[in-house]
């Protein structure tokens, strides 16, 4: 009832489809298919560069970028360093970067995070300051040249309780100041398997969301 041994089972082919499952990333015109278990081969060579840079079990990481493979990347690794991970909304307009940026360090606070992992391109909109986590992109950790990225061998599994912490969501802000949601490993699990036997699905099915990550069903 834990999210990584879940992934552990999915990427060695116990669950719906096996390991070799397409799952296709689309930005624009643009197409990235891989299979479940590549995916998580990258997740452990990311999850082993996080624990290099100091990553620990119930550690809080927050996660800034488009939803992408390296987005989803981000969130497996950090759960199989026994992390909790914290979404960041994305800024709706440019013209309100300004917003973006004080509301983006006052959930960081709130959450005690530990690190930032964000996409490259926003490195240019928000710049660590003092009392600022530690901001690391993605390709610091997963660089483009596989080469150079730490090898996934290296990961080092850790105990995860299925009661810790998994994902703290913030609420939408839309009637009050956002406020952190705890949801556990088990209470997780738990949704996904309701929601898996109450809408039948089966090994044939391709499903396809357009939601944000950032967002609590898109997550989920």
């Amino acid at each position: 009832m834990t999210l990584p041994s879940r992934i552990e089972q999915s990427a060695a082919g116990h669950g719906l489809g096996g390991p070799d499952r397409p799952v296709t990333f689309v930005d624009g015109d643009a197409y990235d298919t891989t299979s479940w278990s590549e995916l998580h081969v990258d997740a452990r060579s990311m999850a082993a560069a996080m624990q290099a840079r100091g990553v620990r079990v119930g550690h809080h990481v927050a996660i800034l970028g488009p939803t992408s493979r390296a987005l989803v990347t981000a969130i497996q690794a950090t759960w199989m360093c026994g992390g909790c991970v914290v979404m960041l909304p994305l800024p709706l307009r440019m013209g309100s970067l300004e917003g973006f940026i004080s509301q983006t360090r006052e959930r960081m606070a709130a959450a005690d995070v530990t690190m930032l992992l964000l996409d490259g391109q926003f490195s240019d909109f928000i710049s660590r300051e003092d009392g600022d986590p530690t901001f690391v992109t993605f390709d610091e950790v997963a660089p483009i040249d596989r080469s150079q990225r730490v090898p996934a061998e290296q990961f080092v599994a850790r105990e995860i309780d299925a009661d810790s912490l998994a994902v703290l969501q913030f609420t939408s802000g839309s009637t009050s100041e956002p406020k952190g949601v705890m949801l556990t490993h088990r209470q997780i699990c738990a949704n996904v398997d309701g929601a898996v036997i109450a809408a039948e699905v089966v090994a044939e099915d391709v499903v396809i969301s357009w939601l944000p990550l950032y967002h609590d069903m898109g997550l989920i």
